[in-house]
């Protein structure tokens, strides 16, 4: 049970306000769509008279993945630590700090007005605070089974501010911690999906959630967590026949828990094959990106959008569209505009991946690439504002 004492108090907040999935959902969707459309802008016009801080290219690796990426990653893990404490979750005007703490990164690096030392501090801030406010109920509640994600957090936390620092020293591009960053995502992403896929799919269909295997478990997360310690260490991204093993390994048994799940009874049900095909194209990208490794004349960059756009871009708004619903008291049901933006983004991956492979001329592509996502993600924006905006539609608090 959740301890809200006083709920005129929690009624009085703001809506967008009263858990940390309203505004980071919400707002960092419709952060991600215009963060798309500039890049497309930028792709079809490279002569751009704007620049934003670091440069386009910079920008857009960065911002997609700790200006996106990590504001729906705190968003979910600061509604979900109320739940799994059963303490008050951050809400009200300290929620609203740490989303303007958010935002102040987006806007400082679109528009570098200031210094860059002061950018880079700003932007830098938001994940280690947000790591110290998930962590005190983790630790009132000794949540230990939950006490990784701060670690994961804090390791996020050094690859931005790490990419800030090369950025600063004239590396406008720094792909070995964007390449990192990618991978810790995607491991927070194996983990809580590993948990919440099987729970979600037993209790919608009625079944019996398949128990846990601990080496199955062990070695679809930890070949990983090797992979990301060598990538932040080495700096490497050149092919390396030992983490072709280790991701190969990471995707076959990834694949074993995942054939474990019963994807095939989902295919009626938008809120539960999304989340299934997005595991799917994770363990695709991860396989991927193990050839690459094995020497394939397959293109880094391909892989790695694989990862970002098939898995956690479809991941992201799968599970964005299901909590939005369950935690503001409505019937867990998609219609068809989201199931859509499904569709679409399945469609931005695929077109992103294999476009450079069948052609030396791939802008068209990229650009029906990122059409679909932002078709996707302002779907989302554009059915889920009410809800987000709005009071729960039980009338408790949340």
């Amino acid at each position: 049970m959740i301890n809200i004492t006083d709920v005129k108090k929690e009624d009085a907040k703001p809506p967008i306000f009263r858990l940390a999935f309203r505004p980071f959902f919400l707002f960092g969707s419709l952060f991600s769509v215009i963060a798309i459309l500039l890049w497309a802008l930028f792709l079809n016009n490279p002569s751009l008279s704007i620049q934003p801080y670091g440069g386009w290219f910079w920008w857009h690796g960065h911002e997609m993945l700790f200006g996106f990426g990590c504001a729906i990653i705190i968003g979910f893990l600061l509604t979900a630590v109320q739940n799994w404490s059963g303490l008050p979750g951050l809400s009200g005007w300290p929620l609203a700090a740490l989303f303007l703490l958010w935002l102040a990164g987006r806007l400082l690096l679109l528009f570098p007005i200031t210094s860059h030392i002061l950018i880079a501090i700003t932007d830098v801030l938001f994940l280690p605070v947000a790591a110290l406010i998930l962590c005190k109920p983790i630790v009132t509640a000794k949540l230990w089974r939950n006490l990784m994600f701060i670690p994961l957090l804090l390791l996020l936390s050094w690859a931005n501010g790490y990419s800030h620092y090369r950025l600063l020293q004239g590396d406008a591009f720094s792909l070995p911690e964007t390449q990192s960053t990618i991978l810790i995502i995607t491991m927070i992403i194996l983990i809580v999906g590993g948990r919440v896929i099987p729970f979600f799919t037993a209790n919608a269909l009625n079944l019996k959630k398949p128990q846990p295997v601990f080496a199955l478990e062990l070695l679809s997360i930890l070949p990983l967590v090797l992979v990301v310690s060598y990538s932040l260490l080495s700096r490497q991204v050149t092919p390396d026949i030992t983490v072709g093993i280790l991701l190969l390994v990471t995707a076959l048994t990834n694949a074993i828990r995942f054939g474990r799940w019963n994807a095939k009874l989902t295919v009626s049900a938008p809120l539960l094959w999304s989340l299934h095909l997005s595991y799917l194209l994770i363990i695709l990208s991860i396989g991927m990106l193990s050839l690459f490794h094995f020497g394939l004349n397959l293109s880094l960059s391909s892989t790695l959008h694989g990862l970002t756009i098939g898995g956690m871009g479809l991941m992201i708004l799968a599970m964005i569209s299901r909590v939005s619903l369950g935690h503001t008291g409505r019937p867990l049901k998609v219609g068809k505009l989201i199931t859509f933006g499904y569709i679409l983004l399945v469609t931005a991956s695929i077109v992103r991946v294999v476009t450079p492979l069948l052609t030396n001329q791939p802008t068209n592509g990229y650009l029906l690439s990122a059409f679909c996502w932002i078709a996707a993600y302002f779907l989302f924006v554009l059915v889920y504002w009410p809800v987000l905006t709005s009071p729960r539609a039980d009338g408790r608090p949340g």
